[in-house]
Parts: structure tokens; sequence; C-alpha cells
């Protein structure tokens, strides 16, 4: 219960905690596209569903925090927490007003056993107040349900 009242407090008080920053809600869905195949009974995850709080300073470099849940054999939720830096100006753009970032970051997942995780990816401006990430992670950790999976994914900031 104690997680849920937490997650519930920097949802909605967030904003204040922000001064020279901003802090944005994080939703995404990465599913696994490269996986190692596994002998043992360990089981084997598709896919990963997070929500998170984001903070992002002016100097571009941003942390977030919140829950991850994954979905595939055996099911299982966790705190996570990463960091991403994104580049000072827009690489490009879709269309016109839809600058495009890339960032570079790294994070971790407190699963039952460890995930750590580099990550690159997109950050389109959608709106004036949602952006779209588009992302590739490499999870590493000494659970075979997780060790070597390349996950792609997607989330909404909010």
């Amino acid at each position: 219960m104690r997680p849920l009242l937490f997650a519930t407090l920097l949802l909605f008080c967030g904003n204040a905690l922000a001064e020279d920053g901003q802090v944005a809600s994080l939703l995404s869905f990465e599913a696994t596209a490269v996986r190692p195949s596994t002998d043992d009974d360990t089981g084997s995850t598709t896919s990963i569903l997070s929500t998170m709080m984001e903070f992002t300073t002016p100097s571009n470099f941003s942390l977030y925090g919140g829950f991850a849940f994954s979905l595939g054999d055996d099911p299982e939720s966790a705190i996570g927490l990463g960091g991403r830096y994104y580049s000072v100006t827009p690489a490009f753009q879709v269309l016109p007003g839809s600058p495009v970032w890339t960032f570079i970051g790294a994070g971790i997942d407190f699963f039952d056993e460890n995930v750590y995780y580099p990550e690159a990816g997109f950050r389109i401006a959608t709106s004036n107040t949602s952006r779209l990430d588009v992302f590739v992670k490499l999870l590493n950790s000494d659970s075979n349900k997780y060790d070597q999976h390349v996950m792609v994914g997607a989330g909404l900031t909010f």
C-alpha cells in the first residue's frame, strides 16, 4: 500500500517539486525484439510496461523513477530508476513544428533479479505538452529471464 500512496503523491505533487526543471508523467511499453534461447525453467520476458515520473533539467539531463511490470511466463513488478541525456538541439524535424531529439541513457529495474540497461532513442514533440519516445534497450541481468534481451519500445510523456 505504501508504494501506491507514494506513487500517487508523486503524480499529483510532482509539478510543485520542479522549480527550474519540468516534471512529467512517462508511460512506456517495450516488447522483446531479440532474446536468447534458454534451456532452463526461468521463463522469458515478452514485454515490460512502465509508469514513471520524469524530471528534466534545463541542461537536458533527466531522471525518472516509478514502477515497471514485466509480462511473460512469470509476471513481476518492480521499482525502476534511470537517467537520460537529450541532445541540446533537435536532430531533425519529422513534420513542421515536430522536432526530434536524440537521447542516451541507463537505468535499473529492481525485479527479483536486478536488471540493468543502456538505452538510446528519439523523443518527438507531438504537441506543446506531450512527447513521444521511441527507444531500444539492452537488458543485462544475472537471470536468464532478462539477460541479453533487446527491447524495442515507445513511450508517451505528458
